[in-house]
C-alpha cells in the first residue's frame, strides 16, 4: 500500500504535537515522530523539536526532501496521554510493515479527544495536594485543612482560566497572589498561628517541577536549545509565583491597615 508523503508527515506531526502539548520531553516527541513516520512507510525521517516548534523532514523514494512545521501554543501536563501515544508509536514500530494511515489517524484522534478527569476531581486533588504537603512540612491538622481549602480554590481558579489564553507567567502571578491573600486571611482571622508553611504547601501543586526535570533530561541528552528554553520557562513560572505571592501579601496588608 502506497501512502502519500504528505499524509505521513501530517500524521507524524500530529503524534509529536500530542507529546509536546501534554508535557512530554523533546527526545520523546522526536522519537515518536520518527517511529510513526517509518511505520507508515517513510524510508528516511528526522525530526527537530523545541518546546514551541516541531519540524519533521522526510525523503521520498526520489531522494527529494519534504518538510513540515507546526507551532506549539498550548502546553499542559497529561501523563496518561503521553503514555498512550508512546505505547502506540512503539507498537506500530514493532509491526515491521506499513500500516493503514486511516487507522493511525483514528487512534490519534481517540487519544486527543479522550476525556480528562472531571472538574470536581481535579479541584479535589488540588486540595489534597495542599493538605498532604502541609502535613509533610510539619503543620498541624488545622493548618493542613486550611491548605486543603486554599489548594482547592487555587485549582478551581486555574481550571476556570485554563481556556483564557493567559500565559504561564500571568497565571503563576495570579496563583501566588491568590494563595498569599488567602493565607493572610486565615492568619488575620486567628485560625492559624502562622501562614508561611500553608502558603508553601498550597503552592507546591504549581511549582514547575516537571519543567525542571524535562529541562535537565533534555540537557543531558544533548538538546541544549530545548533544555535551556525549558529552564527559562521554569524560571519565569517561579518568578511569577514569587512576584504574585509578594504582591498579594503587600496588597492585603495595605487593605487591612
Amino acid at each position: 500500500m502506497s501512502i502519500h508523503i504528505d499524509d505521513i508527515m501530517d500524521i507524524a506531526v500530529q503524534a509529536g504535537t500530542l507529546v509536546l502539548e501534554n508535557g512530554g520531553e523533546t527526545y520523546r516527541a522526536e522519537e515518536t515522530c520518527v517511529r510513526i513516520a517509518k511505520a507508515l512507510g517513510a524510508n528516511n525521517a528526522s525530526a527537530f523539536v523545541t518546546p514551541t516548534v516541531l519540524i519533521v523532514s522526510i525523503l521520498d523514494k526520489d531522494r527529494h526532501g519534504h518538510t513540515t512545521m507546526n507551532r506549539i501554543t498550548n502546553r499542559s501536563v497529561n501523563l496518561r496521554k503521553i503514555a498512550q501515544i508512546n505505547d502506540l508509536s512503539r507498537r506500530l514500530a514493532k509491526r515491521g510493515k506499513a500500516v493503514d494511515p486511516r487507522v493511525v489517524e483514528r487512534l490519534l484522534a481517540r487519544i486527543r479527544t479522550a476525556p480528562d478527569h472531571s472538574f470536581f476531581g481535579l479541584a479535589l486533588m488540588g486540595g489534597f495536594a495542599g493538605f498532604f504537603f502541609a502535613l509533610m512540612f510539619g503543620c498541624s491538622f488545622l493548618q493542613a485543612l486550611c491548605a486543603f481549602v486554599i489548594g482547592l480554590l487555587l485549582r478551581i481558579m486555574l481550571l476556570v482560566l485554563e481556556k483564557s489564553g493567559l500565559n504561564t507567567f500571568i497565571l503563576s502571578a495570579l496563583s501566588g497572589g491568590l494563595v498569599s491573600a488567602l493565607c493572610e486571611i486565615f492568619f488575620v482571622l486567628h485560625i492559624v498561628p502562622v501562614s508561611m508553611e500553608i502558603m508553601t504547601a498550597a503552592l507546591m501543586q504549581v511549582v514547575p517541577g516537571l519543567a525542571i526535570v524535562n529541562a535537565i533530561r533534555d540537557l543531558i541528552s544533548g538538546d541544549l536549545m530545548s533544555g535551556t528554553a525549558r529552564l527559562v520557562e521554569a524560571f519565569m513560572i517561579a518568578a511569577g509565583l514569587s512576584i504574585g505571592s509578594i504582591f498579594g501579601v503587600l496588597v492585603f496588608s495595605h487593605v487591612i491597615i
